[in-house]
């Protein structure tokens, strides 16, 4: 609780400090909030980019479960704020996403989350700047979507933390590095006989190089550095990761922009009883325009996940692409599909591979008032037979903004 109070604190003076006027930005930070064209609304050196999402669909496997699986209507219930301010190069934001949900058959998987977060860019001369974060929110894990013992209710927690990252070297300069590091708290705050063996505070620390190869073309070079630190003493889960990679940065190089980097990675245990896992690591992003309204994302990686109850480790391996399209000013488009294999490290030999396909059409009714359609399909395989599901989504959504 003080650890909260000190944040908001923190966020309160963060967005009051002195700044000058600013005028509403139709297109601000780039998120959810600011995206569907909302006008903003001055308040004192602010502007605040209110809005509403709502959902009613239907679930027909609520918890992942390859038998006594649970169909239910549900609805959904997003409101959303988000503060901007700016003092010359400096911005701030402060930004509040609610999400409450209801199943009409199963009352129980009912959750209210909230999210706040307050971020902050410095730029204290053109070679030197900071970005800073803060978060504070309450979530849940649904059930099913974990490897702990499934409970009657969700496991909700909080989460408290923050991120920066420090660069130096201008944008048009040979080379730059950046320094970035990270602290957050998890805390479980019922079910507690499986989720306490959760709780755990994570430290992350990196710093990445960037060469200038080509006018928009950069190499970097990154080292990263997790530590997991679990509460409680039964716990055997304490350890650090470890990642190397070398890759490239570019900038609207024909048609696209993107990251892509390859190393090396390994976790580290502290207890004897688990062995030390390592491997081949990579992280890729890529978006493709060929048209001003039709872009193409693939992304792909493979890192560490932390074990939700089965196994030491996961090594996870993604790959995804999505077709983003806008066929006139008012009807868009996006489909995506995601392949996902689960590697289970330790005292199991589970595998699972994850095929998951969603396809969403937006229709803009006016500038603040968009309607949407959204169909999800997930199937999962696994060589555990407890763990195969299949699962239908389909929603239909209202997004509302001033």
């Amino acid at each position: 609780m003080k650890a909260g109070i000190f944040f908001l604190g923190f966020l309160t003076f963060l967005l009051t400090s002195t700044v000058p006027p600013v005028k509403a930005q139709g297109q601000g930070t780039g998120d959810s909030v600011t995206a569907t064209g909302g006008a903003g609304i001055r308040i004192g050196p602010l502007t605040a980019f209110p809005g509403m999402d709502i959902g009613i669909g239907y679930n027909d496997n609520l918890i992942r479960s390859p038998t006594n699986q649970i169909s239910t209507p549900v609805t959904v219930v997003a409101p959303y704020i988000t503060l901007e301010a700016r003092s010359g190069a400096n911005r701030y934001d402060l930004r509040y996403r609610g999400a409450f949900g209801r199943y009409r058959d199963s009352t129980n998987d009912n959750y209210n989350d909230n999210a706040v977060q307050g971020n902050a860019k410095w730029v204290f001369t053109a070679r030197s700047d900071l970005a800073a974060s803060l978060e504070y929110l309450h979530g849940h894990d649904a059930r099913g979507s974990t490897d702990r013992p499934l409970s009657t209710t969700p496991d909700r927690s909080w989460q408290a933390g923050g991120s920066a990252v420090y660069g130096y070297g201008a944008s048009g300069a040979k080379g730059r590095i950046e320094v970035d590091g990270g602290y957050f708290e998890r805390r479980y705050t019922n079910n507690l006989q499986n989720t306490a063996i959760s709780d755990r505070n994570v430290a992350s620390v990196g710093a990445t190089f960037l060469w200038r190869i080509a006018p928009k073309t950069r190499l970097l070079f990154q080292g990263r550095y997790v530590d997991y630190d679990y509460i409680d003493p039964a716990s055997t889960q304490d350890s650090s990761d470890r990642y190397l990679y070398v890759g490239a940065h570019w900038e609207a190089t024909a048609k696209t922009t993107g990251t892509a980097k390859y190393g090396y990675s390994r976790k580290e245990f502290s207890s004897p009883g688990n062995p030390n896992q390592s491997g081949s690591s990579w992280d890729l992003a890529v978006r493709w325009s060929p048209r001003t309204y039709s872009v193409f994302d693939f992304t792909t990686y493979r890192r560490f996940q932390e074990s939700t109850g089965i196994g030491d480790a996961i090594v996870q391996s993604r790959a995804g692409v999505r077709w983003t399209h806008a066929w006139n000013s008012r009807l868009s488009h996006s489909v995506g599909y995601d392949f996902t294999n689960d590697n289970y490290k330790g005292d199991t030999n589970r595998d699972d591979n994850t095929n998951a396909l969603g396809l969403r059409i937006d229709y803009r009714f006016r500038r603040w008032l968009k309607f949407g359609a959204e169909y999800l399909y997930a199937d999962r395989d696994s060589n555990d037979p407890q763990y195969r599901y299949r699962r239908n989504v389909i929603m239909f959504t209202i997004g509302a903004t001033l």
